[in-house]
């Protein structure tokens, strides 16, 4: 039975996560549908809502044996339950925050047209990956045996201070964060589409700063000690870490289903279109595929999926 502030971080964090999953619909159907091109960027990106799910789901159940209020108060079979689930789920959580921004920088690559642009992409998302493993692994391993971590009547030696690791963690991703937020204000100019477009597709991607600004408050508490298991106020370390993980997702979400509304829209424009011969004629042309009045790049052989996703965007 829940009880303390388990029902409010519960429920926002399914709020989060059914957010995020509209967002993993929408893109898989404009990928899939619209657009007919679907990338690694985009598995990476439904693999980290699958991360949020489970994240959510663990501290569900870490909930009904008592997460979200004293431990002091709980049985202690029921204590170490809920120790024991909240751990599993932040492994979740921890590797999910990285694999989001992976996904965005997967994205941001496919787009981009310098080399150096490429590099610093790549070792970002390589480098924040890097030390979201790691931080798991060290999670684990902190002490021996690792029920000891959650369990007071197993004896066990603690070996790894896990709260620096959580510290590099919470600051890289926050940094990453900043980072994918302004990158794309760098390139944005170099795209074939009106100004009005560039400044709202970078500006989408910017929100950012908002999982950023739930990163440091995530920062904060693990620095102030909140990090620690057997706490009362682990629920604003873990609902901080939903959030970060539902915004990140949303940011690298919403650039990539810009598709479907634009076409949304057009159609909304033509209601009496006819759906015959005439209406849906195409004019190949050299390197070009005219529709009516739009027109769409397409490129052959390896071009077609490095570019793929700077065609979407002028779609």
């Amino acid at each position: 039975m829940m009880g303390g502030r388990a029902p409010m971080a519960i429920a926002t964090m399914w709020s989060l996560t059914a957010v995020t999953f509209i967002f993993v619909t929408l893109r898989l159907y404009t990928r899939a549908v619209v657009v007919h091109q679907v990338g690694w960027d985009d598995h990476i990106f439904v693999f980290s809502a699958v991360l949020l799910l489970l994240y959510t789901l663990f501290l569900n159940l870490s909930a009904t044996y008592g997460f979200g209020q004293p431990i002091t108060d709980l049985p202690l079979e029921d204590a170490v339950l809920a120790v024991k689930w909240e751990m599993v789920g932040q492994t979740f959580a921890v590797i999910g925050m990285a694999t989001a921004k992976v996904s965005l920088g997967l994205f941001l690559l496919r787009i981009v047209f310098e080399t150096w642009h490429k590099v610093v992409l790549v070792l970002a998302s390589l480098s924040l990956l890097a030390v979201s493993i790691l931080t798991a692994i060290v999670f684990w391993i902190q002490c021996i045996p690792p029920q000891s971590i959650f369990d007071p009547r197993v004896e066990g030696t603690c070996i790894i201070k896990v709260a620096p690791f959580s510290i590099l963690l919470g600051s890289w991703c926050a940094a990453a964060d900043f980072f994918f937020a302004a990158f794309p204000w760098l390139f944005i100019w170099q795209l074939n589409m009106r100004y009005g477009e560039k400044v709202t597709i970078a500006a989408s991607m910017s929100l950012g700063v908002l999982a950023g600004a739930c990163g440091v408050m995530h920062d904060r508490l693990v620095r102030s000690g909140e990090c620690q298991l057997h706490r009362f106020d682990t629920v604003n370390l873990i609902v901080w870490s939903a959030a970060e993980l539902a915004i990140t997702m949303v940011c690298a979400g919403m650039p990539v289903i810009r598709p479907l509304f634009r076409r949304n829209k057009t159609t909304s424009r033509t209601p009496g279109a006819s759906s015959s011969n005439d209406e849906n004629k195409r004019s190949f042309t050299r390197g070009c595929v005219s529709h009516k009045s739009h027109v769409e790049l397409y490129h052959l052989g390896s071009n077609a999926n490095n570019r793929s996703d700077e065609e979407m965007l002028n779609t």
